[in-house]
């Protein structure tokens, strides 16, 4: 088996990150990003509004990302966690298609009834360290 490498905490998170999970683990040159809510490294709390929590989390991702040797552009797989799909899912398509213009990451959309922390979505993500 390969290698793992987890950071925890992934500094520029924050403290809010801190604890019993791993946001992140590098196992050869694949970095599995835990669920990530849309939580402001600087507060340690989840951003007001949809779209604002969503480019949060993706920005999380990245710090995580980055932290294991790659970055957002190099995701393959994206799990998305909605507490009101039909009402949330244009708002992530439209930012992932932002965000990933000509090579969107295999996706894969979850609805749930509650995420912590009254968190509306919830995204954890697989990428390739190039």
């Amino acid at each position: 088996m390969s290698e793992s490498r987890i950071i925890n905490p992934v500094p520029a998170l924050g403290p809010a990150f801190e604890g019993w999970v791993s946001p992140g683990v590098r196992v050869g040159n694949l970095v599995f990003v835990a669920g990530l809510i849309g939580t402001d490294p600087a507060t340690g709390k989840v951003v007001e509004g949809t779209e604002a929590q969503i480019r949060r989390i993706f920005a999380n991702i990245d710090l995580v990302l980055r932290a294991h040797g790659s970055e957002l552009q190099h995701v393959a797989r994206l799990t998305m966690y909605f507490t009101d799909r039909p009402r949330q899912w244009p708002i992530l398509d439209r930012v992932r298609r932002e965000l990933f213009p000509t090579h969107p990451p295999a996706t894969t959309g979850v609805g749930i009834t509650l995420l912590e922390q009254g968190a509306e979505v919830e995204l954890e993500a697989t990428a390739v360290v190039p």
